[in-house]
């Protein structure tokens, strides 16, 4: 909170963008990133940067660094090992549950400490699904808001070509991601979303959703209170949106 109140100071007219995920989806792409990095032998919010290098450091000297590359042997039992199905059920939700990855899911909370320094109108919530179903106006809706005019707007998302537009990256599991020489986009060898491998796993999903839900409600709360007419899913049947 004390940082917030540091960045409201210097920055009293800043524009702010929350873009909310699917908390099923946010909470396991997490918890198989965090899981891929324990496995390359990063701590907790470290971040490879997929050459396949890795850097160890000196503990006598800190600024001596030494890289090794890896082995294709190596790699690939590094992805055995960072496979989602190398690990039990119980050590999925026993991650989720750490303070760290609830704190994470709990949107409401988070949002609610910047609405307390910034005006309502300064930050704009996006829902995620909106960048696959409608990039452009969804860039569009994000750029006007932090300063673009609509016209401007509107030139600069035209300029962009579909191919960067239409491209993801899904870092979670980047080690399966190869590039297509012919159109020289990055394309999964396997499907990415967690829909794919938590269908494989319904108990997961179910437990998953079930420690999720609160958190969804409270966010749908704040939605509703700040004028959004879409929700994330509370895992109850209920759609999309609400009128």
């Amino acid at each position: 909170l004390e940082k917030i109140v540091e960045i409201s100071r210097i920055f009293p007219k800043l524009k702010l963008v929350f873009i909310a995920r699917d908390l099923v989806d946010r909470a396991w792409s997490a918890l198989i990133m965090e899981l891929r990095n324990q496995t390359s032998g990063l701590t907790a919010g470290s971040f490879a940067d997929g050459s396949g290098i890795q850097t160890c450091h000196n503990a006598r000297d800190p600024k001596k660094t030494k890289k090794s590359v890896m082995s294709v042997a190596q790699k690939r039992r590094m992805q055995e090992l960072s496979s989602p199905s190398s690990q039990p059920d119980s050590y999925y939700m026993e991650r989720l549950r750490n303070a760290t990855h609830d704190s994470r899911s709990n949107y409401a909370k988070h949002l609610r400490n910047w609405y307390e320094h910034f005006p309502p109108e300064t930050i704009l919530i996006v829902d995620y699904r909106d960048i696959e179903s409608d990039p452009r106006g969804t860039l569009s809706k994000i750029v006007q808001h932090i300063g673009l005019h609509e016209e401007e707007a509107r030139k600069y998302v035209e300029s962009l070509d579909d191919r960067v537009l239409g491209q993801r990256v899904n870092a979670a599991t980047s080690d399966q991601l190869r590039i297509d020489d012919s159109t020289a986009s990055i394309k999964s060898s396997q499907p990415s979303s967690s829909d794919y491998f938590l269908s494989q796993r319904p108990n997961l999903k179910r437990q998953m959703q079930k420690y999720l839900q609160h958190h969804a409600i409270e966010f749908n709360a704040l939605l509703k209170e700040k004028g959004y007419l879409w929700r994330l899913d509370e895992y109850d049947g209920n759609g999309r949106e609400m009128t």
